[in-house]
């Protein structure tokens, strides 16, 4: 389209995505769980690292756990992990504190046949947030005239290791001021013949690259059970229950 890049290749590992049961594979574990006492630790109950080391130090723990060191735990369907400690939090803060503090959480699991008051949940890093995107002013205002980038496409803003929380701000920040641009510049610009040009452009490249115009939905919205050789029934194989 014309815009530059930057920071292409920076992409942020959140460190605790679910890795079991496969329904929730990749769901974010807030890090809230850690914040409360939750701990990280391997199949000998070793703590992998400490709770609160930033996201890209703490991840890179967890994957040498699994790869280097052999310690993580393997599921029916094959994903490895490593335990986070979440009953641990109620004997630290008290008994009920996982289920006033965690109640989304605890509902999740449970429609799995989890109950995360009294069982560790499998996780292992999990790709979580392009730092890198589309490069913009400080008005997230990209190089084309007329279109501004806040949030995850703008790129630039977080660096190379966000912390937690800053996209919000980023939205915040940006989202007013791109707005308060986009609301100047639509009363300003003079507007030429509208067509459909630039779409037609843009399939004819994405064919001459062999990338496919439609794409299927997302398994974790609607699972295709007829190809998907770990659904849900294999989840429930019992080799979990010894391997734990």
């Amino acid at each position: 389209a014309g815009c530059s890049l930057v920071n292409g290749d920076s992409i942020q590992y959140h460190p605790t995505g679910v890795v079991y049961p496969s329904h929730l594979v990749g769901v974010l574990v807030t890090e809230n769980v850690r914040a409360l006492g939750g701990e990280i630790v391997n199949i000998d109950g070793e703590e992998v690292a400490c709770n609160l080391e930033p996201r890209d130090v703490l991840a890179s723990f967890m994957i040498r756990e699994c790869t280097e060191r052999q310690k993580g735990i393997t599921t029916p369907a094959g994903n490895v992990g490593v335990w986070e400690d979440i009953p641990l939090i109620d004997i630290l803060q008290g008994k009920g504190t996982i289920t006033n503090r965690l109640p989304t959480m605890v509902r999740q699991f449970a429609r799995f046949g989890i109950d995360i008051t009294r069982e560790p949940v499998l996780v292992y890093p999990t790709i979580h947030y392009q730092n890198g995107g589309v490069k913009m002013d400080d008005k997230a205002a990209a190089e084309i005239p007329g279109l501004w980038v806040p949030g995850e496409v703008g790129g630039g803003v977080h660096g190379r290791n966000r912390l937690g929380g800053n996209s919000t701000l980023d939205i915040y920040v940006f989202g007013r001021r791109a707005g308060r641009e986009a609301a100047r510049y639509a009363k300003e610009v003079k507007l030429g013949k509208l067509s459909l040009n630039h779409v037609y452009q843009h399939q004819k490249e994405l064919e001459l690259l062999g990338i496919a115009r439609e794409r299927p939905f997302s398994p974790l919205l609607l699972p295709n059970y007829t190809k998907q050789p770990n659904d849900y029934l294999a989840d429930r194989q019992p080799e979990l229950g010894s391997r734990i």
